[in-house]
């Protein structure tokens, strides 16, 4: 059963504005359904054909549960496949956990689609979909410079364990490996893996796992919440200039772009309107992430002091697209 990432999926008490932050940054927002008392979605996002959900209430009951622990954030990572039953039987029979069995989602009769979910061993969830009578519009690549989604990270205490698991059981194949032994045992640093229907063209996206070690980003987010998926990253030609716009159309700074010559890169950071970060880093040549997919190995390594310690701006939450949604903040 091969799996494809299809989307992210966001939590949040109000899609607008959440939505809002990503449109300000260059995403396009390629679909919004509202229904009340039933339904309050939006999709959305930029040069790949995986996109960001943002669900408001009301919620699923899983969602209600997550948001006892957790606040507004990234609640889920989805991947689609051709049979939602045979990939929920063959996963729950291998042991991993069940978050619900394969339901329909059905609108006015219409089955659009059926999805189930399981969990991750630090309990992540995943959803499983399967696509019928639906086909939301995606956002197709432009130049390599302008804005792309790229990846969704998670941070871990077990970055080994956590590996093993997508690639065993989703079939993930690792095109980064920024990883080295702890004195004490375990691993650290970070691994980029991508789906088999991997495409620097159309479907350039990838799953980060951070674990073992953070820095002043990623830190605070593991001490404060535990294992999470903790940001979204984009990557742009001009990062500087995409992150200053960004900030000038009332996006909150996180972090000043700065270059990192060990990975040739210039990255800068910002926080969406529910506090979640969202990385911009330089495109990432195509040549290297297609070889390493088809050979199934990574030609970078271990950078000692890959842990860079950026400086933090405070999250304020008085920029014109986040205060009026902080007054009515969840957690």
């Amino acid at each position: 059963m091969d799996f494809r990432f299809d989307h992210v999926g966001f939590l949040t008490a109000d899609v607008d504005y959440s939505f809002g932050v990503y449109r300000a940054l260059g995403c396009e927002l390629t679909e919004r359904a509202y229904r009340r008392g039933s339904h309050d979605v939006a999709y959305g996002g930029a040069g790949t054909d995986v996109l960001l959900e943002f669900q408001g209430p009301p919620l699923l009951a899983e969602s209600e549960e997550y948001l006892q622990n957790q606040p507004w954030s990234i609640e889920r990572v989805a991947l689609s496949c051709d049979d939602v039953e045979a990939a929920y039987a063959g996963l729950t029979a291998a042991g991993v956990p069940s978050a619900w069995a394969p339901e329909p989602y059905v609108i006015d009769g219409v089955t659009l689609a059926v999805a189930a979910g399981v969990w991750s061993p630090e309990g992540l969830m995943i959803d499983l979909v399967e696509h019928r009578d639906v086909a939301v519009p995606r956002p197709a690549r432009g130049p390599r410079g302008d804005l792309a989604l790229h990846h969704v990270c998670f941070v871990t205490s077990d970055l080994a364990r956590a590996e093993a698991f997508w690639v065993e059981h989703f079939g993930l194949v690792k095109t980064y490996d920024f990883t080295a032994p702890l004195p004490g045992g375990g691993t650290q640093g970070f691994v980029m893996l991508s789906d088999p229907f991997f495409d620097a063209v159309g479907h350039e996206f990838s799953l980060e796992i951070i674990g073992g070690a953070f820095d002043t980003i990623d830190g605070p987010v593991f001490e404060r919440r535990g294992s999470c998926y903790d940001h979204i990253c984009f990557t742009a030609g001009d990062v500087a200039g995409t992150w200053q716009r960004a900030v000038d159309r009332g996006v909150e700074p996180l972090s000043e772009p700065a270059y990192y010559p060990e990975y040739d890169t210039t990255i800068a950071w910002l926080y969406d309107a529910d506090g979640t970060h969202i990385e911009l880093m330089s495109p990432v040549p195509a040549d290297l992430m297609v070889d390493a997919h088809r050979s199934g190995r990574s030609t970078n390594g271990w950078v000692d002091d890959w842990q860079r310690s950026p400086a933090v701006m405070p999250r304020r939450g008085d920029s014109c697209l986040t205060v009026a949604r902080m007054k009515g903040r969840h957690k």
